[in-house]
């Protein structure tokens, strides 16, 4: 017969392993192609391999940077918005991107400290881009006058190399927006002035993107013996941090915007975005090796010079972005005939920005 203990032991750790995201351990492997370097040096369990460890344990979980980069990539999925255009008679063209921040505080000055609190280890903050998006609406007023419908879609692949600044980033994002007009536009002054009405928006955004930024380590340089020799080597312990997110948005937004002097546009509004699936999964992976610099004896040894390869496995996985983002809306922008460009700038109310830029037509 089971005992009852054992039993509900059982179904405990179960729910707990259903409930908690999984955090993979960190691993550290040295390699060296030298017989005698991998012996004195190499290995998990070897002296370099340790003392990588030490310094990147305080990597190996961190749940709030997942969520940061999370809700920013969802901030930045907002690309290419026509909000504050609607009430176009046939129908709407728009290329744009978004740039958007998860910021760990209220500081305005978040930025010149968060890669020193990164440097700590967990820090609630992200970076969300979306370099690409393309949306094409249509007028929809055969079936029910003030409804517009546009779909969205984004790929897009940048790699930024600029010294100690190494950015790579994947966009892929697919949705559409469907908006109706509660009140119809109306012209003032000859259409000197034009108020565009009040229109509510909702739809489905899906995106998944992988960034990987390059954080740079301290150098760790220590001594060892290896066969007669003691010898001295320089090791670059940085790291790259691989990050997935991805999601499916449904934004409710409500909007309104004036025209003034047929050139200036300018728009407020608010809503929120309910994030459905919305995950990040953090890999670390080495970014830098081990080099032996010195053997005391003018390289008799024949090991100066030689590099030992760090591999480094570990990872946050499963942490879930935010489900609810309330948010504060704003636009301003330039047109001349159909031709408009934009400026979109959102705030969520939990220290979130996104900035973004749209060229596009309206017919």
């Amino acid at each position: 017969m089971k005992r009852p203990g054992f039993s509900i032991t059982l179904i405990l750790l179960i729910m707990i392993a259903a409930v908690f995201p999984a955090s993979a351990a960190l691993t550290v492997d040295v390699t060296f192609s030298n017989t005698d370097l991998q012996t004195a040096l190499g290995g998990p369990a070897g002296v370099i391999a340790t003392q990588v460890s030490g310094d990147l344990a305080k990597y190996s979980d961190v749940p709030d940077l997942a969520r940061g980069f999370g809700n920013a990539s969802a901030y930045s999925s907002h690309a290419s918005t026509l909000r504050g255009y609607q009430g176009y008679d046939l129908f709407a063209i728009s290329v744009g991107s978004m740039v958007a921040v998860q910021a760990p505080n209220d500081d305005p000055q978040f930025y010149k400290d968060l890669s020193d609190e990164l440097d700590t280890g967990d820090v609630y903050g992200g970076i969300g881009v979306t370099p690409f998006v393309a949306q094409a609406g249509l007028n929809l007023g055969f079936i029910l006058d003030g409804l517009y419908l546009s779909f969205m879609f984004g790929k897009f692949h940048v790699n930024i190399d600029e010294g100690d600044f190494k950015l790579e980033h994947d966009e892929n994002l697919i949705g559409f927006n469907l908006t109706y007009q509660l009140v119809s536009e109306k012209s003032i002054l000859a259409g000197l002035l034009l108020w565009r009405g009040l229109s509510i928006q909702s739809g489905v955004i899906h995106y998944n993107n992988i960034t990987t930024f390059y954080n740079e380590l301290d150098e760790i340089n220590g001594t060892d013996t290896v066969t007669t020799y003691t010898v001295s080597y320089t090791i670059d312990p940085s790291v790259d941090f691989e990050i997935e997110t991805q999601g499916n948005i449904i934004p409710v937004e409500i909007y309104t915007g004036v025209r003034i002097f047929y050139v200036l546009n300018i728009g407020v509004g608010g809503g929120f975005d309910y994030v459905l699936n919305g995950k990040t999964d953090i890999t670390l992976k080495s970014a830098g090796n081990v080099v032996i610099t010195d053997d005391g004896a003018s390289n008799a040894s024949g090991y100066v010079g030689d590099t030992g390869k760090i591999t480094v496995d570990a990872g946050t996985s499963g942490i879930k972005s935010d489900r609810y983002r309330p948010k504060l809306l704003v636009n301003i922008g330039f047109g001349i005939g159909p031709v408009f460009i934009d400026f979109p700038v959102s705030y969520y109310l939990d220290n979130g920005y996104a900035v973004g830029v749209t060229a596009g037509c309206v017919w």
